[in-house]
């Protein structure tokens, strides 16, 4: 356990958004308040509060399907690092959702991925963050999704992915932009603090998903993120002419040694490390 002294352990509400937003500053993450939002009302966030009621440790798990339960957020205020209050917050998710039947899963970074692999988390696949800096576009409004398409989008993420999550696609569909050819590829566009985060990215063939990415990259003006699979070996040219770099990589991992999760064929960006 980790030194919890003078702390409460507490569920996250939605009245702790502008000290969550905080976490994320501090750690130069790009999640926004409506991020937040989404994440607590479709999941169970945990939190450490300090002796005046600031969140100082947070850590937010999401279940999809009776199938998966992601896990992320996993932030902790720089005074009260090295003390293993992540550790232990993610132990506790890691033991709430295995109760329920779910299989914990996860983005790792590399410094996380052998903490993860001594709680008995098992890697499937790596993937890369990609990065555009602002730049002049054509600056077109983004098409929303319309209701009609929301059952070929889940059911296709939904392959993609390994489990269901209606609750996450509809609230993306409701707040965020979207592109799609229809019944073959989506990409959501989600605003970020900092950079439009553009995935999920699913489709049937590659030619359709850079299709989509050529798109939205042509349109939007600010800075954009996407996480790529490194098996997608014919995106990462397709980005790098589109002016991406590089930036970090993740490691998906699943507690335990659970049986394939998903098709990482369809799979061309993650929703985040937050979403899965």
């Amino acid at each position: 356990m980790g030194n919890t002294e003078g702390l409460r352990r507490r569920a996250l509400e939605h009245g702790d958004i502008p000290d969550l937003m905080a976490l994320v500053e501090e750690a130069g993450w790009n999640q926004s308040e409506r991020d937040w939002d989404r994440m607590l009302t479709l999941g169970t966030g945990l939190g450490l509060s300090d002796e005046n009621g600031r969140v100082i440790a947070s850590a937010v798990a999401l279940p999809y399907d009776g199938r998966i339960g992601w896990i992320g957020m996993v932030l902790v205020a720089k005074p009260w690092r090295q003390r293993g209050l992540a550790t232990e917050l993610m132990e506790t998710c890691v033991a709430h959702l295995a109760a329920d039947g779910l299989i914990p899963g996860l983005d790792a970074t590399p410094a996380g991925e052998k903490v993860y692999e001594r709680m008995g988390f098992c890697g499937t696949m790596t993937l890369s963050r990609w990065r555009r800096e602002a730049r002049s576009a054509a600056g077109s409004a983004m098409p929303q999704v319309l209701p009609e398409d929301l059952g070929w989008i889940t059911a296709l993420d939904a392959r993609a992915f390994g489990a269901r999550r209606d609750g996450l696609i509809a609230s993306l569909a409701a707040g965020c932009g979207a592109l799609a050819n229809r019944e073959t590829a989506f990409l959501f566009i989600r605003p970020g603090r900092t950079a439009t985060q553009l995935g999920p990215l699913c489709a049937f063939d590659e030619t359709r998903a850079a299709e989509l990415l050529d798109l939205a990259s042509g349109t939007l003006e600010g800075a954009l993120l996407i996480d790529v699979p490194d098996d997608q070996a014919g995106l990462p040219a397709q980005l790098t002419d589109l002016g991406f770099t590089r930036e970090r990589p993740f490691r998906r991992m699943f507690h335990g040694d659970p049986d394939a999760i998903g098709d990482p064929a369809l799979l061309f960006a993650a929703a985040g490390p937050e979403l899965g």
